[in-house]
């Protein structure tokens, strides 16, 4: 008995074809459903819906520092609302996304709502791509923060679940933040 299990959201249109046809193919949603039955030619009684279970422990927590002592370990201001930018992996030989986060800070600084143009904006760096934010400067743009590890530990894991939770908006290009930030109540 096999099973294929959907791991990503784009995992059955970005990565490779299903060469072997599994017993039963367990996917987030009906939109998956269609994509395996469509893309993979999987009989639609073996696709089954099953919700993004390796997201399920990203729900269940808790934040592991109160918003003031948070906003102080990344060096942004608590007396404003912040924003997240979370980075992508993206795909290789892409462009840089950093200085493309500067230039969206950039507009928010001239924005001309107060509560964007102020803002605190925290940027979480992917950590495959560390290397294009050395020749990115940040200075001059106000309250904004580079700052996170990659959450594979309980403590860089509860640092990342803070800045989702502490967050005011949270923004991103390609990135599986944008479904753990979902399920915040």
């Amino acid at each position: 008995f096999t099973v294929f299990c959907v791991w990503s959201w784009d995992n059955l249109t970005s990565k490779a074809l299903v060469r072997t046809m599994p017993d039963r193919v367990m996917v987030w949603n009906e939109i998956q459903k269609r994509e395996a039955m469509t893309l993979h030619h999987v009989p639609p009684e073996r696709v089954i819906v099953t919700g993004a279970q390796n997201f399920d422990h990203w729900f269940e927590r808790s934040p592991a520092s109160d918003r003031g002592a948070f906003c102080q370990k990344v060096g942004l201001p608590d007396t404003r609302p912040f924003i997240l930018w979370v980075c992508s992996a993206l795909f290789r030989g892409g462009e840089p996304e950093a200085p493309f986060v500067r230039r969206w800070i950039e507009a928010l600084r001239d924005s001309g709502d107060p509560m964007l143009r102020d803002a605190g904006i925290l940027v979480r760096p992917h950590p495959s791509r560390l290397k294009e934010w050395s020749t990115v400067s940040l200075e001059g743009l106000g309250p904004v923060a580079l700052y996170g590890a990659n959450p594979i530990d309980p403590f860089s894991q509860a640092d990342y679940f803070d800045s989702l939770y502490h967050s005011r908006a949270v923004v991103g290009l390609n990135t599986r933040s944008l479904i753990r930030r979902s399920g915040r109540g």
